[in-house]
């Protein structure tokens, strides 16, 4: 049996694609060319962020892209790739095995310099350098400048 290469996608991973997380993907690298001027019709203000609605809460961040081969050493995606090598080396095991499923296979948006704020919580944000948002949490996405009020209380 031949070895394959450590940082080949498996079939069960390559053979799907998630429409959320693809949606996402688009509209977030869509929304950044527009801010950086990459598209010439239409501007943007610089302080434009992308929302995520969540399950969970409000998530906001820039897509993560991944250094070029002779970019500085970054550690945190080289611990994203040492932890996905792994996992498609354990898939391709399994389809070695028979298995012709996943179960939970929805794709994922790789963001960084990302704020979390909870439903629960919103005014104890959390920030965090990377963060993997799953494609099912994603509820839907918007884009604009966050307002310094963030609640309207209604008095009657």
């Amino acid at each position: 049996m031949d070895k394959k290469p450590d940082n080949e996608i498996p079939i069960l991973l390559k053979e799907r694609i998630d429409l959320k997380a693809l949606t996402a993907k688009t509209f977030v690298n869509v929304v950044e060319n527009i801010r950086n001027g990459k598209t010439e019709e239409i501007s943007v203000d610089l302080n434009t962020e992308i929302w995520f609605f969540t399950n969970f809460g409000l998530v906001s961040g820039s897509l993560y892209i991944p250094p070029e081969e002779n970019d500085a050493f970054d550690p945190t995606y080289f611990l994203h790739e040492l932890v996905f090598k792994t996992r498609n080396s354990l898939l391709s095991s399994y389809i070695e095995k028979g298995v012709e499923r996943l179960t939970n296979d929805s794709s994922f948006v790789l963001l960084k310099d990302v704020t979390v704020k909870p439903y629960a919580s919103p005014s104890t944000p959390y920030k965090l350098g990377y963060f993997l948002l799953y494609g099912d949490a994603i509820l839907g996405i918007s884009f604009g400048d966050q307002p310094k009020e963030q609640y309207v209380h209604v008095v009657e």
